[in-house]
């Protein structure tokens, strides 16, 4: 049962991250390190939420992974800007 949940939700949280990565690329090129690192941190913060949301509520829709996912996604690009800044900036 769980296994059947994880396959219905995985492509809802790739889906997510491969979004956000690249509106982020897309909108604000500046602190980041390409779109590849973005991509893989977004896909990283999208399952890592989406994984702490099955946990807790297993009876997720779809669009609430996807929200779950976008946010997980955003807080994982957010935090690589924040605490890992990129050398083209020159900071």
């Amino acid at each position: 049962m769980l296994s059947e949940h994880i396959a219905q939700m995985g492509p809802m949280l790739i889906l997510a991250g491969l979004s956000v990565a690249w509106l982020a690329e897309a909108v604000a090129r500046a602190g980041s390190y390409g779109f590849m690192v973005d991509m893989v941190a977004a896909l990283l913060g999208s399952i890592l939420g989406g994984a702490l949301v099955l946990g807790f509520f297993t009876g997720a829709s779809m669009p609430a992974m996807l929200v779950v996912g976008c946010l997980g996604a955003t807080a994982a690009l957010a935090g690589q800007r924040r605490f890992w800044r990129s050398v083209r900036l020159g900071t």
